[in-house]
């Protein structure tokens, strides 16, 4: 998937995350905000990671699009608990929940590239082999944003 692509469909990811926790901890407008844009960041997080001003200083899809680094975070910041017990308010764990969140997702649209994502360890990579990126980030924003703009609206 292309920057666009995963830029959008961690937004989306990030308006699922901000209005699970509207409805379950009454977050609030604002925690929704924060995860929309920590969404939309995070969609290309993983990439952008990889590159000091421009120059790679790891190879690309390892440690950054290692799959169980990100579940671990996300394990990390569900354990924690809303909001944060060492941070403030609820915006920072919306923020931080769509973080990994978002980073998740990055790998989901990765995983169908031929190059494919690090799944057991960060230099052995599995590929689902379904498209080349690019081939498909239309159709993956639109599934994607019509199930995650249905969760906000049906939630």
């Amino acid at each position: 998937m292309h920057q666009l692509g995963h830029n959008i469909t961690g937004m989306f990811t990030g308006l699922a995350a901000g209005m699970y926790l509207n409805d379950q901890h009454e977050a609030g407008l604002t925690a929704v905000g924060v995860s929309i844009l920590g969404g939309w960041y995070v969609g290309v997080f993983p990439d952008n990671v990889e590159k000091v001003f421009g120059v790679y200083w790891i190879e690309h899809r390892t440690v950054t699009h290692w799959v169980p680094l990100w579940i671990g975070a996300l394990v990390w910041v569900v354990s924690a608990g809303y909001p944060l017990p060492f941070m403030f308010g609820g915006e920072v764990y919306a923020a931080a929940l769509a973080f990994v969140l978002g980073g998740l997702t990055h790998l989901l649209f990765d995983w169908p590239n031929p190059t494919g994502i690090p799944v057991l360890h960060p230099w052995g990579r599995h590929s689902l082999n379904w498209w080349k990126s690019g081939e498909a980030d239309l159709l993956c924003v639109l599934v994607w944003g019509g199930a995650s703009l249905g969760y906000a609206v049906w939630s």
